[in-house]
């Protein structure tokens, strides 16, 4: 299955479990899960708004932000928070995933394994709080920023 064929199964499954969930099967909100999916890494509101609008041109930003929360709330789309405080989602592929942000071209890619849950008793021994949840998010330069770094040096 190619890159394309995978990103349009992706929105598919998205779009069923919304369904799934009771929520409606609309344009305005087909056109911003197929711009998430999309989207190479994590995509902003503004650029979900941008890119779904070229697919549903009434598509508005209160719709891109309820779709958000629905997605959000089902597991299916992963809030990444950059350093600039700005907010970008990416469409989920696992049920607990991490993901490393490109300080430069903000390109976001999902990695395997946590070793947090290892610390948590720790945590809980420490401060007396029952966690019940976490996200790990790491920066640094991706393979591409840092040849261009290279080329510059």
């Amino acid at each position: 299955m190619g890159r394309k064929d995978g990103r349009a199964a992706r929105a598919q499954a998205m779009l069923r479990a919304v369904a799934e969930a009771g929520y409606s099967d609309t344009c305005a909100r087909r056109a911003v899960v197929r711009a998430l999916c999309d989207a190479p890494s994590g995509a902003t509101p503004a650029d979900l708004l941008s890119r779904g609008r070229s697919l549903h041109s009434r598509l508005g930003q209160v719709t891109v932000y309820r779709t958000l929360d629905i997605l959000s709330g089902l597991g299916l789309v992963q809030r990444l928070h950059g350093e600039d405080g700005c907010s970008a989602y990416a469409a989920a592929t696992r049920e607990h995933g991490h993901y490393v942000i490109c300080e430069r071209c903000h390109r976001a890619a999902e990695f395997e394994g946590c070793a947090v849950d290892a610390a948590l008793g720790g945590v809980t021994a420490q401060t007396g709080y029952r966690v019940s949840g976490h996200w790990l998010e790491l920066f640094g330069l991706c393979p591409d920023c840092q040849k261009k770094g290279r080329r510059k040096a």
